[in-house]
């Protein structure tokens, strides 16, 4: 249950619609962000802007999105994340391993690189080193690494709203594997 209940009436059913439309289902969340429908729809711009990168291709994206997810724990960005991850290429076995990708032996280099960048700007207080970014920038070009580092920056953000709201899970991995939140100590290395 959400802390703001969702908001009833015509436009709510508007938005609902809308969220069906996008998303293939009608969200109670959608109605939760009609209560305020000037920031609904900046953050449905702004979310839109920071999805539409195309420097980076769209599995690694979803990728550093889920990642960053788990390591704030939002139960509702892990369920779509996970989905949206899985329909770009991501294993269950990949899904299952996230929190200890290095030790799995299931992530190539791009992905690792990707993990280990929304690990380090996850984290609180953030831990993105000189290194990283040179790795970083040399794989995507700097057009690439603002794209990246604009939607990991932006899921924090979401997931960060939603676990304020308490906006949990709604259903888009039901039945299949999802990601595991992460709960890894804050101080553990990022390579």
């Amino acid at each position: 249950m959400s802390r703001i209940e969702p908001r009833q009436g015509v436009f709510a059913a508007l938005v609902a619609r809308g969220s069906r439309v996008a998303y293939g289902r009608e969200l109670r969340s959608a109605r939760i962000y009609a209560q305020h429908p000037r920031l609904m729809f900046d953050y449905m711009r702004f979310n839109r802007a920071a999805e539409r990168g195309k420097r980076v291709p769209k599995g690694l994206s979803e990728l550093a999105v889920l990642k960053a997810a788990t390591l704030v724990g939002c139960e509702f960005c892990i369920d779509i994340g996970s989905e949206y991850a899985r329909r770009s290429g991501l294993s269950d076995q990949q899904l299952l391993a996230l929190h200890e990708a290095h030790g799995s032996g299931l992530f190539g280099a791009d992905e690792l690189l990707v993990i280990d960048l929304a690990t380090g700007m996850t984290r609180t207080p953030g831990e993105v080193g000189d290194e990283l970014m040179a790795r970083v920038r040399d794989r995507f070009g700097d057009k690439g690494t603002l794209e990246l580092v604009h939607l990991i920056a932006w899921e924090n953000t979401r997931a960060r709203i939603n676990v304020a709201l308490d906006i949990g899970a709604e259903g888009f991995s039901e039945g299949k594997v999802c990601a595991v939140p992460d709960r890894a100590p804050a101080t553990a290395a990022v390579a």
